[in-house]
């Protein structure tokens, strides 16, 4: 019985979670967007830091210790452009996914001449697909910050939808529960 209750509760604070983090990447998704990149630009900072105090306190020098010089240096230069362009950075990750998916399409597309030539009746279906992902590659490419910010409102819609379940899911234990009693 006791278990119920710890699922039910467990199942409650996660549902509450799901919603309001849900609700704020549906309705702030620039905000979560910027959020993420100044926390990775953070981290860039830290981690250069780091690196810089461990060059500076090493007694060792040569090829490793300028090594890890370079590595302070270009992570603290990144975790500067981050924190400054968040937009821009953000920016990056759709544009590489559109240009991955761009090649996919044209492989899609040769492997639907392929099918064709080898009579294989439904070699459309793949041209299809090869146009629509080059469509969504495109789209991509040339609005990637729009197109992460539908993706994170998408994101969010999912969160709800998750913590609306898992509310659900705790409701019915509570069902269970009296029927056990």
């Amino acid at each position: 019985m006791e278990f119920i209750k710890e699922i039910k509760s467990t199942l409650f604070i996660i549902a509450g979670f799901c919603i309001i983090a849900g609700l704020i990447m549906l309705l702030a998704p620039v905000f979560v967007t910027n959020s993420i990149c100044y926390l990775i630009g953070t981290l860039c900072l830290i981690l250069g830091g780091l690196a810089i105090y461990t060059y500076v306190g090493s007694q060792v020098y040569g090829p490793l210790a300028y090594g890890i010089l370079v590595i302070a240096i270009v992570l603290i230069v990144l975790g500067v452009f981050i924190v400054s362009n968040p937009t821009v950075f953000a920016s990056f990750i759709p544009m590489i996914m559109g240009i991955i998916l761009a090649i996919d399409a044209f492989a899609k597309m040769q492997s639907a001449s392929s099918l064709k030539r080898y009579n294989y009746n439904k070699w459309w279906v793949v041209l299809v697909a090869a146009f629509i992902i080059f469509a969504l590659a495109i789209l991509l490419i040339f609005n990637p910050f729009e197109t992460l910010i539908i993706f994170i409102r998408v994101l969010g819609f999912f969160l709800i939808l998750d913590g609306i379940s898992n509310a659900f899911t705790a409701l019915s234990y509570s069902k269970i529960e009296k029927n056990i009693n």
